[in-house]
């Protein structure tokens, strides 16, 4: 009797796919476990909030998103049971506290929280008003310990920053521990970058319909809201984040697509987002982020191009680049001439006008006085939050800066220069342990070798657009800006790990 070999499985059956499996031309895909995808939606939930809460620059967006933190945090930890159709190969148990507790910047983080939660227990003076004028008074404390400045929350104090700061914490843990495979990791920067295209379209329509209203029925104090930022700076700066990320998956997505040989990828939709997005930069009036970001095009372009030449191992179709680099600068152009971009280009040409070095000696006498104030405590700090109540007994003794014409005065609530402020306020002390969680991150992404590849080449050259923001403005004081450029550290140095 002779053995007649099997009839081959239909295309597309269970038994076609599982035969695929078992011959090395098919993964089979594994669901990610419930937990893991609740931590998923929480995350990106927690990321859609921050610019829809108009930057998360109140009170009570602030300790909403510490909530959103916390739940993160408490799913990652989550122990995980993977059987069936979630392991389909071996029965296993994962305990993510784990992996957190070989996490350097969770234990950098907790000492960093720890500190700011002694700052707001310790109370140098408190801000006291008769209702015409305020005046800082002295209050009792510990003289050795890190100290702060009492104040209502409306007006920023210690416990406000306090929750900012823990709920990035809590945040980057939960997406350090509780993101297992890459899919989770490209789903929440996917969302990301959805949700930053969402609200760039609503910004190109509102610079469109020329609405001084933010959705076109929320007032605010001026002309000109960047989709849903108040202030066009952190409107640029926000955008150029997500401009940036939009690059880096559409790099990757058309690389990986070109190894595979496939037919189609995502790369042309991440494309087109980031051009959404990059358009309401140029239109946005923050001269800053537009030469960062122009900046950012002309690098990126030269070092993807020496890439495609002399690095890329797989040759590719390099004509398909080409095209897709024309398409893309044909949808700018057009955008550009719809959209009026000339006037925000003419605007850079103020840079050159005797008005614009008034303007800029006018912040480098805000940054002066903020580093004499440094100067005062320069181990701990002012304390978190207490820029806006001491700036003033500096301010004084810079006249350019204190007195707007006549008897009126200006009042300061950011320097204008992230770093002198958070010197001033954090000290030498408590600044220097999320620049060692940052330094940590980077270098373990070295380690990976992510430096080497394309698409966390041009992201990590578009978080360093926001630190050189840094130095001219204060995006890194707006909470949606520092939760998301934290996250995106998190979330591709997660990636690079998944990736080797």
């Amino acid at each position: 009797m002779r053995n007649n070999p099997p009839l081959p499985a239909a295309p597309g059956s269970p038994g076609s796919d599982m035969l695929k499996a078992f011959r090395g031309e098919q993964r089979l895909p594994v669901p990610l476990h419930p937990r893991e995808r609740a931590l998923v939606f929480v995350a990106c939930v927690h990321l859609i909030f921050l610019p829809w809460a108009i930057g998360t620059r109140d009170a009570w967006s602030q300790f909403t998103v510490f909530g959103f933190g916390l739940i993160s945090f408490i799913l990652a930890l989550m122990p995980r049971h993977y059987t069936g159709e979630y392991s389909p190969e071996v029965e296993f148990r994962i305990y993510p506290i784990l992996r957190l507790i070989r996490f350097p910047v969770f234990w950098l983080g907790l000492l960093f929280v720890g500190y700011l939660l002694v700052q707001a227990l310790n109370p140098a003076g408190a801000r006291v008003s008769n209702g015409t004028a305020w005046w800082i008074e002295p209050r009792e404390h510990i003289t050795w310990l890190p100290t702060s400045i009492e104040a209502p929350a409306a007006r920023m104090n210690a416990w406000r920053m306090t929750s900012v700061f823990a709920s990035i914490w809590l945040l980057c843990c939960a997406l350090w521990t509780g993101l297992s495979r890459r899919t989770a990791v490209m789903s929440v920067l996917g969302v990301l970058v959805g949700n930053g295209a969402v609200l760039g379209v609503i910004g190109v329509l509102q610079q469109v319909t020329q609405a001084q209203k933010i959705l076109w029925f929320i007032k605010v104090p001026v002309s000109h809201p960047v989709a849903t930022f108040v202030y066009e700076n952190h409107g640029g700066a926000y955008f150029n984040l997500i401009t940036t990320v939009a690059v880096g998956l559409a790099v990757w997505h058309l690389v990986r697509g070109q190894r595979r040989m496939v037919r189609s990828s995502p790369a042309p939709v991440f494309a087109l987002l980031a051009i959404t997005t990059g358009m309401l930069v140029f239109v946005s009036n923050s001269r800053a982020s537009m030469i960062l970001l122009a900046a950012y095009i002309v690098v990126g372009l030269i070092l993807y191009g020496v890439w495609r030449v002399f690095g890329a191992r797989d040759g590719g179709n390099r004509i398909v680049s080409i095209l897709v680099a024309c398409v893309s600068l044909a949808f700018i152009g057009s955008g550009a001439i719809y959209l009026n971009l000339g006037r925000s280009i003419a605007q850079l040409g103020t840079l050159f006008e005797p008005a614009a070095s008034d303007y800029i000696n006018f912040r480098i006498s805000a940054r002066q006085a903020t580093f004499e104030l440094f100067q005062d405590k320069p181990l701990t700090g002012w304390g978190a939050g207490s820029f806006r109540h001491v700036f003033p007994q500096k301010q004084k003794f810079h006249p350019d800066i204190f007195f707007a014409g006549g008897d009126k005065r200006f009042f300061w609530d950011h320097a204008h220069n992230d770093y002198v402020q958070a010197l001033a306020e954090l000290g030498i002390i408590g600044l220097i342990l999320p620049l060692l969680a940052l330094g940590w991150l980077v270098w373990r992404l070295c380690r990976l070798g992510g430096l080497g590849q394309p698409a966390f080449l041009l992201i990590v050259l578009g978080l360093g657009l926001t630190l050189a923001h840094s130095w001219m403005d204060f995006p890194l004081y707006n909470p949606a800006i520092l939760t998301t450029f934290c996250a995106i550290w998190v979330l591709i140095v997660r990636w690079a790990e998944l990736e080797t």
